[in-house]
C-alpha cells in the first residue's frame, strides 16, 4: 500500500518521506530512510527535546516545507517522546500560508502506520503499565489522528490452493494478538500451539527448526528469494546469535560482516 500511495504522489511531482522505526523496514518502503536518521531525533529523549537535524532556514526544514506527506511505519513500537519532539520540530518550521503555525500535529501531514498487537516500546525496569503509556495513543498529538482500519487480509486472495489453511491461520494470530485464547487474563496466559506448527522430535532445537526452515541450504547455488520467502524469529538476542552462527556454519564460502549505517557514536569528547 505504502508503495502504490508514494508511486502516486511521486508521479506527480509531489514529495513523500517514507521512515521507520527499524533499518530493515526502512529498506522495504520506497526510499525509505529511519526516523532518527531522517529527522534526527535523539536517541534518548524527553518530554522537552526537539530534533537536533530541524532547523529553521536549513536544508531539512525547506525539504519539510514541501513535502506533501510523511509516513511514519512502525508507529506503535516508539516511544511517544519521539513523535512529540518531532511535532515540536515541526510546529518550529513548518506554517501555514497565512504563516501562522499549524494547529494540528505535524501540520497534518503524517500517517501513522502499524499494529498495536505488536512489541511496543522496550523499556528496561518498569511496569508493564509504565509501558504501555508510552505508547503513541498516549500522546497529546494522538488527540489530532483519524484513525482508519485495514480490514481485507490481501493474501487471502480467492484461486490460491491453500487459502483455508492461510485463512484458519491468520484467524489463530488475531486471536493471539486481541488476547481472546486461553481465556480470561491479565496479560499472562497459557496458549496451545495448532500440531501442524510444532515439531516434536528433536534433540538439537536449533538444528531441527533450521532443517525445517531451510532445507536446503546445505545444497549451495541457493537463489536470493529463497531467503525472502522464510525466516526464523526468536525471543531474544541470544537466540537469534544461536540460529544464525548454525546456519552460518552450514554455508560454504567466505563469511563477509557488514556494518549497520545507523549506530550511535561513542565518542567520549576528548
Amino acid at each position: 500500500m505504502w508503495k502504490i500511495i508514494c508511486a502516486c504522489l511521486r508521479s506527480k511531482g509531489e514529495i513523500v518521506l517514507p521512515v521507520a522505526s527499524s533499518g530493515i523496514t526502512a529498506l522495504l518502503l520506497p526510499r525509505g530512510r529511519t526516523a532518527n536518521l531522517r529527522f534526527g531525533i535523539p536517541i534518548n529523549v524527553n518530554e522537552d527535546f526537539m530534533c537536533r537535524g530541524i532547523e529553521p532556514n536549513s536544508q531539512l526544514a525547506e525539504l519539510l516545507k514541501r513535502t506533501k506527506l510523511i509516513i511514519r511505519d512502525e508507529a506503535p513500537i516508539t516511544h511517544k517522546h519521539c513523535f512529540e519532539a518531532l511535532d515540536r520540530s515541526f510546529r518550529d518550521v513548518v506554517c501555514c500560508p497565512n504563516g501562522k503555525p499549524s494547529k494540528l500535529s505535524f501540520s497534518g501531514e503524517v500517517v501513522f502506520s502499524s499494529d498495536f498487537r505488536q512489541v511496543l516500546s522496550v523499556i528496561p525496569k518498569v511496569t508493564r503499565q509504565d509501558i504501555v503509556f508510552t505508547a503513541l495513543n498516549y500522546s497529546h498529538t494522538w488527540n489530532d489522528c483519524k484513525v482508519l482500519r485495514l480490514t481485507k487480509n490481501m493474501r487471502l486472495r480467492p484461486g490460491l490452493s491453500n487459502v483455508e489453511e492461510l485463512r484458519d491461520f491468520a484467524d489463530w494470530i488475531l486471536r493471539v494478538g486481541d488476547g481472546k485464547l486461553g481465556g480470561p487474563n491479565e496479560g499472562e496466559v497459557t496458549i496451545g500451539i495448532p500440531e501442524d506448527l510444532l515439531i516434536k522430535e528433536a534433540s538439537d532445537p536449533i538444528a531441527a527448526i533450521v532443517d525445517c526452515i531451510y532445507p536446503q541450504i546445505q545444497k549451495g547455488s541457493i537463489h536470493s528469494s529463497y531467503f525472502h520467502e522464510r525466516a526464523i524469529l526468536g525471543p531474544t538476542n541470544e537466540i537469534v546469535d544461536e540460529v544464525n552462527e548454525h546456519i552460518l556454519s552450514l554455508i560454504s564460502g567466505e563469511e563477509r560482516l557488514y556494518l549497520s549505517l545507523n549506530s550511535i557514536d561513542k565518542f567520549d569528547g576528548n
